[in-house]
């Protein structure tokens, strides 16, 4: 059973109206799902395709396809195809082909990033191409983790032993707190004031340049 869901509206109407529309708090379970100008909540499938889509949640027991879309996470027990698309969390079982692509954390058998950004990325092999960043591989991954699991309860124990406990802080006085209030004000009536003086200058220079005997007169 094939599943496919489309809003197409053609011309500037399309592109207009493209919003999120009822379907998108919906669930698609179907064998083979196809996505496209669409705002779906999640999708459970044997095969998906998704094209200028957004997915909140996105599970395939074979391959994902995803071109010009996005999800919050991307789970399949085959292959992962993104293109131009991003999603904080993708995970496959198989192999990962990111072209223009951001993927936060990507977990597969093998990672192939032709151009993109990966956060975090774990794989048993990876091939990256020129454009692409990793922050994280896996092994830095694990180093960090280790040396985050070690600093910060090592800084809570010595803030605990040695840090005297803080003091209660004593109300402040009503002109102090009169002297703070004023000087907000001033700060945010300034700014707004500043804001308003840089855009008056520039509208006056684009209307001199293009009116200047108007101006003048």
């Amino acid at each position: 059973m094939a599943q496919k869901t489309s809003n197409h509206r053609p011309g500037l109407l399309d592109r207009l109206l493209r919003i999120e529309r009822s379907e998108s708090r919906d669930h698609i379970e179907s064998e083979v799902v196809e996505l496209q100008n669409v705002s779906i909540g999640s999708v459970d499938a044997q095969k998906a395709t998704v094209s200028r889509a957004l997915v909140r949640s996105l599970t395939a027991q074979d391959d994902v396809a995803m071109t010009l879309s996005s999800a919050l996470s991307v789970r399949a027990g085959g292959d992962v195809s993104m293109t131009g698309s991003a999603s904080p969390l993708v995970m496959a079982a198989r192999d990962v082909r990111l072209n223009n692509s951001s993927a936060g954390v990507m977990t597969a058998r093998e990672a192939r990033v032709e151009s993109g950004m990966v956060g975090v990325l774990l794989a048993g092999s990876a091939t990256l191409g020129d454009q692409t960043r990793v922050v994280l591989s896996g092994r830095d991954a694990l180093l960090f983790g280790a040396a985050v699991g070690i600093f910060f309860p090592l800084v809570a124990y010595l803030l605990r032993r040695f840090a005297p406990p803080p003091k209660e802080q004593e109300p402040r006085p009503w002109y102090t707190r009169a002297g703070l209030w004023a000087l907000r004000q001033t700060i945010v009536l300034g700014g707004a004031a500043l804001l308003g003086w840089v855009a008056y200058r520039t509208l006056r220079n684009r209307a001199m340049r293009l009116l200047p005997g108007v101006i003048h007169r």
